[in-house]
């Protein structure tokens, strides 16, 4: 069997809170972005936020995320 992306996972279905390695806001849908509140003993991963990922690279932003 094969994991999806973690991009592919809901909140729902995984008990991982992505939270974005710049500005650590917490993704809470495939495009919501919110303030994230730490929670003892919860699970992290990282990942960026559209934002972000536009203010720290503008060149290769298009190319990853080009719904904006």
């Amino acid at each position: 069997m094969v994991a999806p992306f973690l991009r592919d996972v809901t909140p729902e279905s995984s008990d991982l809170v992505c939270v974005c390695c710049n500005c650590r806001r917490e993704r809470t849908a495939a495009e919501e972005w919110r303030d994230h509140t730490p929670v003892a003993g919860e699970r992290l991963t990282h990942g960026i936020c559209p934002a972000c990922l536009y203010a720290l690279y503008p060149d290769l932003a298009p190319l990853v995320h080009p719904h904006s």
